[in-house]
């Protein structure tokens, strides 16, 4: 079976999507040992895959959409796959393939509000045309299954629940080098809280940022390192007033070989989400042993059970209150790190693609 791949988020800045889909690629195609993979991306990404994955690089210009229905939607009618794995939300407008969708989540649908009107119209159309065309959608969480059958008439037994991985990099690193990485970002002698993701309301940075503030009456050296692109869901000026402070530090991004370091540095990981696919970025700060502080909302609230300092409300007052526990209550914050390491097994990128594969193996009969 010749099976395509949509890999426009791979690539050397790959983040989000980007990482998920090449965690799962390179250990599916060692699941599915008799089949042949294409995998279509805008840029070189040499991914560490068999010979008989090859990689074609099309041109990207004009965004995700116009590389979608035009220069990959123009390889698959030439490269005749088998299945096509949709692996960004979407299917082409004209898709007369075989498809697997990953829906890493469905934001645009549940909450227009956080997304500019016309953007969140058009989302809201193509991701319902896409679920609907899909022959088989794959979710990360039983909670973006559940909202898509309550948003869109789907057959249940359509979608598969594949939860995320960790990779082995993300573990406690070592006294010395986290020291070292300290040192060189300034950060020695502070208490650390930090947060990564993408910087958009519905995380509540600015609640964060106030918390934090507020906390700085009971310990004066505590710093708030914040990494993550601005996705203009705040002005100039609401950025400029919770970055300007001279305790918060902010950087766009960290070399992917950095991050088991900036975790293993955090005396606590905060991530007050209201809405997320899965959740990632507490799921690898907590394999480097940073205590987390998370909003109590789905799927945070399940995956994160008994693992985590919750949050009720997203509210200044509350999350200091909530972090000055994940700062100072010890007992609670190893027993969290204990239970994990119980837990780590059940995050794995390999069980995930077996899955995957699983779902490939077993496609109904009938394909083009």
């Amino acid at each position: 079976m010749r099976i395509a791949v949509d890999g426009y988020e791979l690539g050397s800045e790959a983040r989000g999507v980007g990482r998920v889909v090449h965690n799962i690629l390179v250990h599916l195609v060692d699941c599915l040992p008799d089949d042949d993979f294409i995998v279509y991306t805008k840029e070189r990404v040499g991914l560490p895959l068999r010979l008989r994955a090859r990689e074609h690089v099309l041109s990207s210009g004009g965004g995700y959409l116009r590389w979608l229905n035009g220069p990959l939607r123009r390889a698959l009618l030439r490269d005749k796959p088998d299945i096509f794995f949709a692996t960004n939300y979407l299917l082409p407008l004209r898709s007369p393939w075989e498809s697997l969708l990953y829906e890493h989540d469905i934001s645009v649908v549940s909450h227009p509000e956080w997304y500019p009107r016309m953007y969140a119209l058009t989302r809201r159309f193509l991701t319902a045309r896409s679920l609907v065309k899909a022959r088989r959608v794959v979710v990360p969480s039983e909670f973006t299954r559940q909202e898509i059958l309550s948003c869109f008439r789907l057959d249940p037994e359509k979608i598969f629940v594949c939860g995320h991985g960790l990779e082995e990099k993300f573990r406690k690193a070592g006294d010395k080098d986290v020291l070292e990485w300290k040192r060189k970002k300034g950060l020695e002698g502070k208490t650390v809280v930090g947060y990564l993701g993408a910087l958009n309301k519905r995380r509540h940075i600015p609640v964060l940022v106030r918390a934090v503030e507020l906390l700085k009456a009971e310990i004066p050296e505590i710093v708030l390192v914040i990494v993550g692109k601005d996705v203009r869901s705040f002005s100039r000026q609401e950025m400029a007033q919770f970055l300007s402070r001279e305790w918060v530090r902010w950087e766009e991004s960290l070399p992917e070989e950095e991050l088991p370091l900036f975790f293993s540095a955090l005396d606590v990981f905060a991530f007050l989400s209201e809405y997320e696919g899965f959740g990632l970025p507490p799921l690898e700060a907590l394999a480097c042993g940073s205590p987390l502080v998370l909003l109590d909302r789905p799927p945070l609230s399940e995956i994160f059970s008994g693992l985590a300092f919750m949050v009720e409300r997203p509210e200044a007052g509350e999350v200091k209150k909530v972090l000055a526990a994940g700062l100072s209550d010890e007992a609670r914050r190893d027993g969290q790190l204990r239970l994990f390491d119980e837990r780590r097994g059940q995050f794995s990128w390999q069980s995930a693609a077996r899955k995957i594969a699983g779902v490939l193996a077993n496609w109904p009969s009938g394909r083009t």
